[in-house]
């Protein structure tokens, strides 16, 4: 990736603007705002959107979006890179030595406020992380992410119920039960409202706490 924006200089003669003016000085502005017009024109329903459509949105020239990303590759990387920033932003750490049903109901409440945020721009993800070694990565570090909150979340049930954390334990049916693959089965596929699917996503996990902590 380049350091330096290469874009055409106004006329001469004629004042810059101020969005050029700050183009030029500040590198890591021009590539927010690429990224950020590259996110929401997914989330607009655009698939795979050119770098014309990009610039477009961002309010800076075309050529800019490959003198700031080196490729398409480099771009989508950076660009689910600052999504996960997105969604990450809307996470509270929920105390873990709260009570069980009133963690299952904040939990559940802020992963259906991520995965919102989340759904356009997985959805797209996920038919082009098979060409993306990058995307993978970072959607790979997002999946880790999530489990690790839940365990961190839930440790006190976790660490009560004998082998948890091996595989197929109760993590990893806690983790199935809270993805956003389940989300968007519950959204999509039923057609459930936000309540409405945070409802049943909240009673899948207290019903798997509950058979756990019966033995």
């Amino acid at each position: 990736m380049k350091a330096r924006d290469d874009r055409d200089e106004p006329t001469p003669g004629a004042p810059a603007s101020g969005r050029q003016r700050r183009w030029r000085r500040d590198p890591e502005w021009t590539n927010a705002v690429l990224l950020d017009a590259l996110l929401d024109l997914v989330s607009e329903g655009v698939r795979k959107p050119t770098g014309k459509a990009i610039a477009e949105r961002a309010g800076v020239s075309e050529r800019s979006v490959f003198v700031h990303f080196a490729d398409r590759e480099a771009l989508f990387t950076a660009a689910a890179e600052r999504q996960a920033e997105r969604w990450r932003a809307l996470s509270e750490p929920v105390p873990p030595e709260e009570g069980t049903v009133r963690k299952v109901r904040a939990f559940v409440s802020q992963r259906g406020r991520m995965y919102e945020v989340m759904t356009p721009i997985r959805r797209e993800g996920l038919g082009l992380e098979s060409d993306s070694p990058g995307l993978r990565r970072v959607m790979a570090r997002g999946d880790t992410w999530l489990r690790d909150d839940l365990a961190r979340t839930f440790g006190p049930e976790l660490h009560q119920v004998p082998g948890a954390r091996r595989a197929g334990g109760l993590l990893d049916a806690m983790e199935a039960a809270s993805s956003w693959g389940a989300w968007e089965h519950l959204r999509s596929r039923r057609g459930l409202g936000e309540a409405a699917a945070r409802r049943a996503m909240g009673r899948t996990l207290r019903a798997l706490l509950g058979a756990a902590a019966e033995g």
